[in-house]
């Protein structure tokens, strides 16, 4: 823990009023600083500065790779978006202490919850609000980033220097729904492989409509400030390039979050995702024409659902089969009925495993569009839903929702 008379906190100090000073012109000088999260985040009152600078700054000094992320992030949308920023306004990054950490400044979010809390409570009003919100600011953060790769990795390259390792995408997705599908032991129909080759453009660094994607989009990370009257989506420590529809299709899978994985009610899934379908059509028209934008959701979710089988349910194969069949799994047996297996709970992760499954399946029947991977998953969520408890079988309306 920092303390506001130890070293660690002077050093921090310093460089905050050297980061502000800079950016607002003059000399600033900061009151003692109050931590807002353990050893994360912290909020600096302003003592006196030039006009303009705001009366308090939030620090946040985490891992060293995930701040930095971070910083180009909010660097990037600030520099592209300016005033109409949807993120925390920027005011710099640097660094401090003997072991030369990076820290962010950035603006004050005010007093208000954040959607989890909002979700989790009985106004359903408020919570329908937020959403719709949070939505619009998803495709304003969408539609300023695509097709801005270029400008993202010249902000980026100078904070933190990342090896992109070419991938042969088509052979890793393929071998990941080859292992998916002899886990649960049925046969994948074969034309599924060769509708990977949609799922590879999708995802292929040359795609055009590719974006900065939030990475970690979860009702936690979007905040209604009442103070300021005003919804933020926040924490980009996962934010990368990829196509938009990665964060656009979490309106779907309704931002469904830890054990905690519920839904909304479709009415305001849809009015979420014609909000941020219009929004994301002022720098991408393509977004209003159902053909396209239904396809790349179905690639997206395609996407979706293989990953998070493969990430949740973690290889090796021994491992992975006999978790998804309720089969002993050596030392990894205690993860199935522990509450923070992967910081989730093996219910919620088969809960949202069996939900992308059946969405996979409807859309690619209702749309008529890489219908042999659909066909698979339907016949991989067959199988779950005879040896998987009837609980994670379906997906509960968020407390907000449920007196309705």
């Amino acid at each position: 823990m920092v303390t506001n008379n130890s070293p660690s906190f002077k050093s921090m100090n310093s460089a905050v009023q050297t980061i502000l000073s800079q950016k607002f012109g003059g000399e600033v000088r900061l009151d003692k600083s109050e931590n807002i999260h353990p050893q994360c985040l912290y909020r600096f009152r302003v003592l006196s500065g030039p006009e303009g600078i705001p009366e308090s700054v939030f620090v946040k000094r985490k891992r060293a790779r995930r701040i930095r992320i971070e910083w180009a992030c909010l660097q990037f949308l600030d520099e592209q978006m300016g005033e109409s920023v949807v993120t925390p306004r920027f005011y710099g990054g640097g660094y401090t202490g003997k072991n030369n950490a990076p820290l962010i400044v950035m603006e004050d979010m005010g007093s208000g919850q954040n959607l989890r809390a909002i979700l989790l409570s009985d106004d359903s009003q408020n919570a329908k609000t937020v959403l719709i919100e949070c939505a619009e600011k998803l495709g304003k953060i969408n539609a300023h980033s695509i097709g801005k790769a270029e400008a993202f990795l010249k902000v980026r390259d100078l904070i933190i220097s990342i090896e992109e390792r070419p991938e042969d995408l088509l052979t890793v997705y393929a071998e990941k729904l080859t292992e998916i599908c002899d886990a649960a032991g049925i046969i994948p129909y074969q034309e599924a492989f060769s509708e990977l080759k949609s799922l590879v453009e999708f995802l292929e660094s040359s795609n055009r409509f590719h974006g900065l994607t939030h990475g970690d989009l979860y009702p936690v990370n979007v905040y209604q400030s009442t103070s300021k009257s005003k919804v933020y989506v926040f924490d980009y420590e996962f934010g990368h390039f990829q196509h938009v529809l990665v964060d656009g299709f979490q309106i779907r899978v309704h931002l469904d979050m830890w054990a905690e994985v519920s839904r909304f009610p479709d009415d305001v899934m849809q009015e979420m995702e014609r909000i941020y379908r219009s929004e994301l059509a002022t720098t991408c028209p393509e977004a209003q024409d159902d053909q396209w934008f239904y396809q790349r959701t179905i690639e997206a979710c395609a996407y979706e659902t293989i990953r998070c089988i493969y990430r949740f349910f973690e290889p090796p194969k021994n491992v992975f089969s006999n978790i998804i069949n309720n089969r002993p799994a050596g030392d990894y047996e205690a993860l199935r009925t522990d509450p923070n297996y992967n910081h989730w709970g093996l219910p919620a992760v088969r809960r949202r495993v069996f939900y992308r499954l059946g969405m996979l399946a409807e859309l690619t029947e209702e749309y008529g569009y890489l219908q042999a991977l659909g066909a698979t998953a339907r016949k991989i969520r067959d199988k779950y839903s005879t040896i998987w408890p009837s609980e994670v079988q379906e997906m509960p309306l968020y407390p907000a929702f449920i007196l309705i």
